[in-house]
């Protein structure tokens, strides 16, 4: 295969990679049995794995800060988050999920890594294969967080 077409072919699979893994019915899907906008999901995912402050919590998510106040503020007053004082900074408050917010993330979650049906369809060897090559393209695993 030549540059090109090796470069045709590499925008091809990553364009399917994309449909799958960014599939906005899966968004909605947990949107509606959550009960909240998926960008307060992946906030309330990324504040669920530990208590942050909000600046570091801006960076993950690639907001400005003052974008995610808002944000914050309305998952505070739904009960699923809360700001904590920093145990050594007195200028910084941590935001940390309550027992409900850490349950509503949990459930989300688990509808995230819930497989396309279109992966249970494909015979065993191909998914070995197609997770092979997955492994050798994937960079160094992050947190893991959509």
């Amino acid at each position: 295969m030549t540059g090109a077409g090796r470069d045709h072919a590499a925008r091809e699979v990553w364009q399917a990679m994309s449909e799958l893994v960014l599939d906005n019915q899966r968004r909605r899907e947990v949107s509606d049995q959550v009960g909240l906008s998926f960008g307060k999901i992946r906030a309330l995912r990324r504040i669920a794995v530990r208590p942050m402050p909000m600046r570091e919590l801006a960076t993950l998510l690639g907001v400005d800060p003052p974008n995610l106040t808002a944000v914050v503020d309305d998952l505070e007053r739904a009960g699923l988050v809360e700001r904590q004082p920093h145990p050594s900074d007195r200028r910084v408050k941590l935001v940390a999920a309550t027992a409900a917010g850490a349950a509503l993330a949990q459930r989300a979650q688990e509808i995230l890594e819930r497989p396309p049906a279109g992966l249970f369809e494909l015979p065993a060897g191909d998914l070995e294969a197609l997770g092979k090559i997955l492994s050798r393209a994937r960079p160094e695993r992050g947190p893991g967080i959509i």
